[in-house]
């Protein structure tokens, strides 16, 4: 598992909007491209608001390009001729660049890449330096983003820069997701299980089934007050959210035999959740208007 950290700071004035954008499947038929660019200009408007930091996750499934069972196929020794993979590459390439494209104006609010079970891996010598990565991670080295992999842990460092020097470690844990958890019932507790797993992060963060999810739960935790020269009963407010999606899962005019068109309809699977949910943090003051830690809340 990888992890970062980044240093940010957050005014006492300002909120902090996490984004996750995951399972874009941008050149996919159904792919949802006027939310997508409605979703973007409102990151980047947020972004360039002096009242609002913003940090972006992408959580993977980036492109409509193979799962992890029809990889197996499109790699050395498959029986299609070597011209047809190149081409094959050349257009994922092409896929790929595109969706870069649309990332550029938001590029220095990401925090990383994580990577998605449809993704490809770069094979053919025609392919160069890409050779050997996957889509996911020459997409986070275009933006010069952390790359994860499916699962890592991102640390931002918070420090309001004013009345001392003392950081505040907000922890994200962020996991593609996995399995078919397609009710919202299952999703949710799909998501709140990471804790069991991972139980001290602030804010769990995963995608994969098209379910928007955001929730928070209450803790009680105790700390030593080093003033009081005592321990001191407080407060812990963990978040949970699951990306949404910008893949249409039914799609009017269009007839799903088993042949052609949405797995989604096809499976009778619930509909997509489209565009963003958000988890918001802000600083929690003490009587000497000083930081002394933060408030969460997750919101679509």
């Amino acid at each position: 598992m990888i992890i970062c950290s980044s240093s940010l700071r957050l005014g006492m004035d300002q909120k902090l909007v996490i984004v996750p954008l995951g399972d874009i499947h941008h050149n996919a038929r159904g792919f949802d491209r006027e939310k997508w660019a409605a979703i973007l200009t409102w990151i980047e408007a947020t972004a360039a608001r002096p009242d609002r930091k913003v940090v972006t996750l992408l959580m993977g499934d980036f492109l409509d390009t193979f799962s992890h069972s029809e990889r197996k196929g499109m790699h050395f020794g498959s029986t299609q001729h070597a011209s047809t993979r190149e081409w094959v590459e050349a257009n994922i390439l092409e896929n790929q660049e595109a969706l870069r494209k649309d990332l550029v104006p938001i590029a220095d609010t990401i925090g990383g890449v994580v990577s998605g079970n449809h993704t490809y891996k770069y094979h053919e010598r025609a392919s160069g330096h890409l050779v050997g990565k996957t889509v996911d991670q020459c997409l986070a080295e275009a933006l010069n983003v952390p790359f994860f992999g499916m699962c890592g842990a991102l640390i931002l460092e918070l420090h309001s820069g004013v009345r001392g020097n003392s950081v505040f470690p907000f922890k994200i844990f962020m996991h593609h997701g996995f399995g078919a958890a397609s009710s919202k019932p299952a999703s949710i507790k799909q998501v709140l299980d990471l804790r069991v797993k991972f139980p001290m992060f602030n804010l769990y963060v995963m995608g994969h089934n098209h379910i928007k999810i955001c929730t928070t739960q209450e803790g009680i935790d105790v700390r030593y007050n080093t003033k009081a020269k005592q321990w001191k009963m407080c407060d812990v407010v963990q978040g949970f959210v699951r990306s949404a999606s910008f893949l249409k899962g039914y799609i009017e005019g269009e007839a799903v035999d088993g042949y052609g068109g949405s797995y989604v309809e096809e499976k009778c699977l619930t509909p997509a959740g489209l565009g963003v949910v958000t988890a918001n943090v802000r600083w929690k003051v003490d009587g000497r208007q000083r930081a002394s830690g933060f408030i969460l809340h997750v919101q679509e």
